[in-house]
């Protein structure tokens, strides 16, 4: 179930498959992909659509079932994050309901094997932000994920038992024309124990025109250029598609 079988993004990635950061190396950490579960007769899996595959599923008991719930709860989490920000926008809270029904979105289980404190390794993940709209991170107590302030100071994401990490992604950076900004983050492993993750990424659905919000400029805000997201998961194309590459 490698990656590598599958042109959609979805399967298992090995150690050090990653480079978030090319200059400092592979990624320490494996992560499994899971995406929008599909049916085998979907017609967009027929017509063969990029990024619309079937998921690759290790066969263990409850194992499908149970990330199929978290997907779904995660994606419905989501779409009602979505409803908040753009009511503060001044827009409708369904705005953003017809680009997310059929979404760009990846569960990713994550881990990161302990570092050698004596030994100069890899990160966990360099520093990069997200393709998307919004990453939800359910982490451990462990620590690890730094993200940078405004200000370019790098502090670590606070753990709050029953509570998700929430970052902002280059998509919805794009559409709000900067006024919510996409988070620069990166991961240490750490030394002593292992550390895991969840991360649900939630993006637009494949043909979404990504364009600034009428709320969102003004004569004295006009709509910025738009620009490549960093990392290696994806783009915001300054002419308005979503897709990944």
């Amino acid at each position: 179930m490698s990656i590598v079988r599958s042109p959609h993004d979805r399967g298992y990635v090995g150690l050090a498959v990653e480079a978030l950061d090319p200059k400092r190396g592979g990624d320490r950490k494996e992560a499994l992909n899971i995406g929008l579960e599909l049916v085998p007769d979907d017609p967009e899996l027929a017509a063969g659509v990029p990024f619309r595959g079937l998921n690759q599923w290790v066969d263990l008991p409850g194992f499908r079932e149970t990330l199929l719930a978290w997907f779904d709860a995660s994606w419905a989490l989501g779409r009602r994050r979505h409803r908040a920000i753009v009511l503060d926008l001044g827009l409708p809270s369904t705005f953003f309901e017809p680009v997310l029904d059929r979404p760009m979105a990846t569960l990713r289980l994550l881990h990161y094997p302990r570092a050698d404190p004596d030994a100069r390794e890899s990160p966990g993940a360099g520093t990069h932000s997200d393709h998307g709209n919004l990453t939800m991170l359910a982490i451990d107590e462990l620590g690890g994920l730094e993200v940078r302030r405004r200000d370019g100071r790098w502090i670590a994401a606070s753990f709050v038992p029953g509570a998700f990490v929430c970052n902002i992604g280059d998509c919805l950076e794009r559409w709000t024309n900067g006024v919510h900004r996409s988070t620069p983050h990166r991961v240490t492993s750490p030394s002593d124990r292992e550390r895991c993750s969840i991360a649900f990424f939630l993006g637009p659905n494949p043909e979404a025109v990504v364009a600034c919000l009428p709320s969102c400029t003004g004569p004295d805000r006009p709509p910025r250029p738009g620009r490549g997201g960093r990392g290696r998961r994806g783009l915001c194309r300054s002419q308005g598609r979503f897709r990944l590459e």
